[in-house]
């Protein structure tokens, strides 16, 4: 049977672009350009600024000194303590006792197991020493651990030689006897049972060997050890009055010699003072600082070396971070040629403008002002110090004032109009500023700041300074970073 024949004839599909995949094609890769430059490129972190300080610090090793004595023993013999360490003694108080044959000693040994010599009153004495230590107690004062270790044996070793002193006072009525000799104070003071040799120091005695641990020794005086006659016993110190002696650079000199007064720290126990301050001559020649305290003695009454650290100044004001810090160039104009002009009150300037036929115009150019100088008051303030009374100050020539303007905002040789005047000033003298970013409209505004001080992480910006930064302003924390004008990302 024959095929059927057709007219139809198969065309080829012609390919059409589907309007629809190509704009999200281009949406897709813009936002992947996007995406990629968003997080490849740095990002602005900003700082709030807010008013704060910072103090200039040097930190030495000082030695104290105070007004102490070394109690000797009139007698050869065995020592017991019935007085804690640190305690103040007044007059006739007994302090120790001296057997010579240890009869005492052995007697007080022989007593304390006995749990009954210790009465309430002890206890609770303990207990309270016990109690104010924990509460204070920090990690970072651990060293008070030791001082209130040794607060406890004292006060332990009190209570019970005195239980034992009062018990043997009762069995000597009943016929035992035991030979020993009472020592009590001759003045009052505090009690220490320890010393070092450097009892008595004097600011005139002091040397650079003075400072040295080299060799250092401290002697601990502890119930029961064996003494000679003229031995010493104990250390008394009499006033709450006492020093800190430190050794002083030149430089050291040229800041503090006309200081009365320091604040000082001291780094190991973290407590701060105001110490009266003055110079004094060594034994070697050399001058040494003398830092005077009326109180705190007793926190430092067992030690001779002391770490200090004094503040040599300390300047208030915006604090800024370093890094904010930038610099940029401006054109310094004599001031009396800033002017108001143009359909606002805008600040600018008066501009020669020439035209191609030769002609010469003048136009109001709003300049971008960064700095103006305040040399009238320093100068006023100057001559204060120079004892140039007011009338002789008026009569002084006027100080010139000048206003630091952005390079955007004229060229090199531009000439601008003293109004209401024929005089002109050529644009060209250029000085850099210091300054930051100022983002608190979402680019970057350069913003001169004055600063009055800086240590190593931040500086201090004088406040109220026209132009300039304000308290709650949002600058660049890396000023390197922007440039003027600059969009926030």
């Amino acid at each position: 049977m024959a095929k059927k024949r057709t007219n139809i004839i198969r065309y080829k599909k012609t390919k059409t672009m589907n309007i629809g995949i190509a704009i999200f094609s281009v949406i897709f890769l813009y936002l992947t350009i996007m995406v990629i430059r968003y997080i490849t490129t740095p990002k602005i972190k900003m700082y709030e600024v807010l008013e704060g300080d910072i103090a200039s610090t040097s930190y030495y090793t000082g030695v104290i000194l105070r007004s102490e004595t070394l109690v000797s023993s009139n007698s050869a013999g065995y020592v017991n303590y019935y007085l804690r360490e640190r305690e103040k003694a007044a007059v006739g108080d007994l302090i120790y006792t001296v057997d010579e044959n240890g009869s005492m000693t052995e007697y007080l040994n022989h007593s304390s197991g006995n749990e009954s010599r210790l009465s309430e009153e002890n206890l609770k004495e303990l207990k309270a020493l016990l109690s104010d230590f924990s509460t204070s107690y920090s990690d970072n004062r651990f060293f008070e651990v030791y001082d209130a270790g040794t607060t406890l044996s004292s006060t332990l070793m009190k209570d019970m030689n005195v239980n034992a002193l009062k018990k043997l006072s009762e069995q000597e009525q009943a016929g035992v006897s035991i030979s020993f000799q009472k020592c009590t104070a001759d003045s009052s003071g505090i009690v220490f049972y320890s010393s070092d040799g450097m009892e008595g120091l004097v600011p005139s005695q002091l040397s650079a060997d003075t400072f040295s641990r080299d060799g250092y020794e401290k002697t601990s005086y502890t119930g029961g050890m064996l003494v000679s006659a003229g031995s010493p016993v104990y250390r008394l110190i009499t006033e709450d009055t006492w020093s800190v002696a430190i050794p002083l650079s030149e430089e050291d000199l040229a800041i503090y010699g006309n200081r009365s007064s320091l604040s000082v720290r001291f780094t190991e126990k973290n407590l701060e003072a105001n110490a009266d301050f003055s110079i004094v001559r060594g034994a070697d020649g050399a001058s040494y600082g003398l830092l005077t305290l009326h109180q705190y003695m007793i926190q430092f009454a067992g030690e001779r070396f002391v770490e200090v650290e004094l503040k040599t100044s300390q300047a208030r004001g915006l604090k800024l971070p370093k890094t904010s810090l930038t610099s940029q160039d401006a054109y310094v104009i004599p001031m009396e040629y800033l002017t108001t002009g143009g359909n606002s009150l805008s600040e600018g300037f008066y501009k020669e403008v020439y035209g191609e036929d030769g002609s010469v115009s003048t136009e109001f150019v709003e300049a971008d002002i960064l700095r103006i100088t305040d040399n009238a008051k320093e100068e006023k303030e100057r001559r204060k110090a120079e004892g140039i009374d007011e009338t002789e100050q008026e009569s002084q020539e006027p100080v010139p004032e000048f206003c630091y303007v952005s390079t955007s905002s004229f060229s090199q040789g531009d000439m601008i109009i003293l109004p209401d005047s024929n005089d002109r000033f050529r644009v060209a003298e250029q000085e850099s500023l210091t300054g930051v970013y100022n983002v608190n409209r979402g680019y970057a505004s350069f913003r001169y700041v004055n600063v009055i001080d800086q240590n190593e992480e931040y500086c201090i910006a004088e406040k109220n300074v026209y132009y300039s930064i304000r308290t709650y302003d949002h600058i660049a924390l890396h000023g390197s970073n922007l440039t003027e004008g600059e969009l926030l990302r």
